[in-house]
């Protein structure tokens, strides 16, 4: 019995032995053979099913299997498959013959469906369980590189270098230094964490970026990261794009089952789509990984297909089943985006992401009070982290072509002093030139209006330099219409920098809309911003003297106090003599912005909004008018509410509505109440962005209003051919309105109310000409109802459009 128990212990020994002798394991690379690019997410199946893999983004396998593996099978779209049968454990290198003919899509006999529609429909009915919102939490380390560099389009050979045009001779040192160094380059390490239902923090810990440093800047996995083939929507790069897996997608996009893998006890389908013929939307092309195991999308290729499209952007993501959930997670995304109108030295510039996410915890302890609005921040050690601490995240180190850009870079940069350029620039965005402890505003050196005409200035306030804790400056202008000078100061204490809390006094001579809405925390719109103030013929010069308290009392509420003393003299009430009444008014301002779900980035030493977010913003503002205070002659109450929203519609495109209202009671002047919001001046033939485009300025004064500004955007759904593809642009603009308590200031039936309502329609198309950043269109409004016009043509009103990306 002893011999037996030893003998069956010795036997389990050698099968124990034998098992991991056979263990293989088997890694390489799989290549173009023409071109000798590395080729991402080819399908590799080992001894016809039992097992099987695919490359990552940059061409790289490795294989582990309990039994040894006799055959390997790579296969990927657009290339002839290879088999191969490896005698041993070893490094395999692989290169694919790519061929132009690409497999048939499939029928199956009896029923006429397509096979890659139940696939898809499969996938689509789970994608909510794939989504990565269900989970409750989790967090993740990534490692980001970016290169800007570029593709030579010519690829001439001029063997003649001593006769060559100054052309040539630009293209030639651009192509050597291609050959010796990318563009640009930039390394960042973040840590990530999600809390539903929507909270989200970054924090970049480390950052290095050629030719800087101290980087004030990292880059971050966002636009890679946050696209989704389970939304219906995903955004990329500022445009929404129809997913092949949003519901019906069928009908939209034409899909082809290229390849059935079979690995292990899981089943992978290859499935390529592209917008069917004659669809008009903003769709994908490319390829799709679906894996049986949840039916959730495994590896993803897109890249947009419009013809039309300004920039060329492709994506590509690698899921992996993580954590003891097995969660499909993504663990590595590519980004690369071209502008192919730009060209340097007959080279095509691009920019190329790559991300890899590890440390992904699907169950960490998170809490709400851990989260703040500011959802990506730096480290403030972040740019000194020492070159193993990035080693240690890299998936591999930096190639020659990297180590030499850095180098040649950093020495340039510190030549050039590019760090205190990019200070200099960091200002420029925030509309500023340093001069020492000095900032100049940009935004008074020139404005143009109707009243003012052309209007130069000069503006001048303290910077960091001195003190982040307190402010001080003044500004001066001169409008060469009006032939008048406007001029003004203001101080402000932070009083407390994670709430943004900061006490402000102002004075100024200048001049304000009569009877215009002033809300607290509007947002700039932009380069082009709203014209409606540039339209105005006549305007208030305007005596204001005024303090306030305001800050961030909640995490989406902002909040402001404000006392403030104004003399207001309304050109609009000019008298023969020219000579404009005087309002003295006193007013006490509560002001409440409310904007659930908003988050800011800090970045460039600034607090920047997150692109592409699309929530509700509420604004709320009580006033109330004082008599025999201050000077002040007027005892009233005012109300104002502004709601503006958006949605999205994977068929109809953007909805984005505004609503405004207000109520004044009580003994207001003309210039407390309120204007109808009109925009058109027959002398300026522009697109306000908001308000009555049909209305003249000045045409309504109500005591009470509502308004509802209503547009919506199609996009290239309706109209898009190879030659005209505009965005077209529906818009509808209702107000109503009362003049309850009589105006002394003008004589009785002297103005309209807007108390019947006012309507006008529009269409608009724009970017008819168009470029990767901005557009130039064309809209039709007309104004129609109790206050159309008795003649039809003076109801319609052209406007040429501009629009920018940023």
């Amino acid at each position: 019995m002893p011999h037996f128990r030893y003998l069956l212990l010795l036997s389990l020994c050698f099968i124990s032995a034998a098992s991991l002798a056979q263990l293989q394991q088997v890694q390489g690379t799989v290549r173009d053979a023409t071109t000798g690019e590395r080729l991402p997410f080819v399908s590799i199946t080992v001894n016809e099913g039992e097992t099987g893999t695919t490359t990552n983004l940059e061409g790289e396998y490795r294989l582990r299997h309990q039994q040894p593996i006799r055959s390997m099978r790579f296969s990927f779209v657009g290339y002839l498959p290879l088999m191969l049968y490896p005698d041993s454990v070893a490094s395999i290198n692989v290169q694919l013959q790519p061929t132009s003919a690409q497999l048939q899509e499939v029928v199956v006999l009896g029923t006429g469906e397509n096979p890659a529609h139940r696939i898809i429909r499969l996938a689509t009915q789970n994608r909510e369980q794939n989504r990565l919102q269900r989970l409750n939490s989790y967090t993740y380390r990534t490692y980001n590189k970016f290169i800007l560099t570029a593709n030579d389009v010519q690829e001439q050979e001029l063997r003649d270098t001593l006769q060559l045009s100054p052309r040539d001779s630009a293209y030639m040192r651009m192509r050597d230094l291609l050959q010796k160094q990318h563009l640009f380059l930039l390394e960042s390490v973040t840590d990530y964490a999600y809390l539903q239902p929507n909270f989200t923090k970054e924090t970049i810990l480390a950052t290095r970026v050629s030719g800087l440093q101290q980087p004030s800047f990292g880059m971050v996995a966002a636009e890679a990261r946050d696209f989704s083939v389970y939304d219906d929507l995903p955004v990329f790069f500022g445009k929404h794009y129809l997913s092949p897996l949003s519901p019906g997608s069928t009908r939209k996009y034409k899909f082809v089952l290229q390849e059935t893998l079979e690995q292990g006890q899981d089943t992978v389908f290859v499935i390529s789509f592209t917008p069917e013929q004659g669809k008009n939307f903003e769709g994908l092309e490319g390829l799709l990984y679906i894996n049986s195991n949840g039916w959730a999308v495994q590896n993803v290729i897109a890249a947009s297909a419009g013809d039309d499209d300004k920039r060329g952007i492709k994506l590509q993501q690698q899921y992996e089943r993580v954590g003891p959930q097995q969660k499909w997670f993504p663990t590595e995304l590519d980004v690369e985006l071209t502008v192919p109108q730009i060209t340097l030295s007959g080279h095509q510039p691009y920019a190329h992401m790559r991300t890899y996410i590890t440390n992904i915890n699907l169950n960490p302890d998170l809490r709400r009070s851990e989260f703040g609005v500011v959802a990506l921040k730096q480290n403030l050690d972040a740019n000194r982290q020492p070159e193993s601490f990035f080693q240690d995240y890299r998936p591999d180190s930096l190639n020659q072509l990297e180590q030499r850009t850095y180098a040649r870079l950093d020495s340039i940069g510190r030549a050039q002093k590019l760090d205190r350029t990019i200070r200099t620039m960091e200002y420029l965005m925030n509309k500023q030139i340093p001069i020492g402890v000095l900032s100049l505003d940009l935004n008074r050196l020139l404005k143009v209006s109707n009243f003012e005409g052309l209007r130069l200035g000069l503006g001048a306030y303290t910077n960091d330099r001195l003190s982040e804790r307190f402010k001080v400056g003044g500004c001066w202008g001169y409008g060469f219409k009006d032939d008048e000078a406007k001029y003004g100061a203001d101080a402000a204490v932070i009083l407390s920098q994670p709430m943004a809390l900061q006490l402000k006094a102002v004075y100024f001579e200048d001049v304000l809309e009569t009877g215009g809405r002033r809300l607290a925390f509007e947002e700039e719109r932009g380069l082009l911003g709203n014209l409606h103030r540039a339209m105005l013929p006549d305007m208030d010069y305007t005596t204001h003297k005024s303090i306030a308290l305001r800050g961030r009392i909640l995490r989406y509420v902002q909040a402001q106090a404000q006392l403030r003393q104004e003399e207001r003299r309304p050109t609009l009430l000019a008298q023969e003599d020219n000579t404009p009444p005087e309002f003295n008014l006193t007013e006490a301002v509560v002001s409440i912005r409310y904007a659930p779900g908003e988050k800011y980035m800090q970045q460039f030493n600034r607090l920047l909004p997150m692109p592409q977010q699309e929530h509700p913003v509420l604004w709320l503002q009580y006033t109330r008018g004082f008599n025999d205070f201050l000077e002040g002659d007027y005892a009233f109450h005012k109300y104002d509410a502004r709601l503006q929203t958006s949605f999205r519609h994977r068929t109809f495109g953007e909805s984005r509505f505004i609503l405004a209202a207000g109520l004044v009671e009580g003994n207001a002047p003309l210039v407390a109440r309120y204007n109808g919001y009109g925009s058109y001046n027959p002398d300026y033939r522009v697109y306000a962005g908001e308000g009555f485009e049909t209305m003249q300025s000045y045409e309504f004064f109500s005591d009470r209003y509502a308004a509802l500004f209503f547009s919506q955007n199609f996009g290239k759904r309706l109209l898009n051919t190879r030659f005209f593809a505009p965005d077209l642009v529906a818009v509808t603009n209702i107000g109503i309105g009362s003049l309850n308590q009589p105006l002394p200031d003008l004589p009785e039936n002297s103005i309209n109310s807007m108390r019947k309502g006012f309507f006008e329609s529009g269409l608009m198309l724009n970017n008819i000409i168009s470029s990767a950043f901005s557009g130039i269109g064309v809209g039709a409004f007309y104004r129609y109802g109790p206050y159309a016009l008795e003649k039809s043509k003076d109801n319609l009103c052209i406007k040429l459009t501009a629009s920018l990306l940023f």
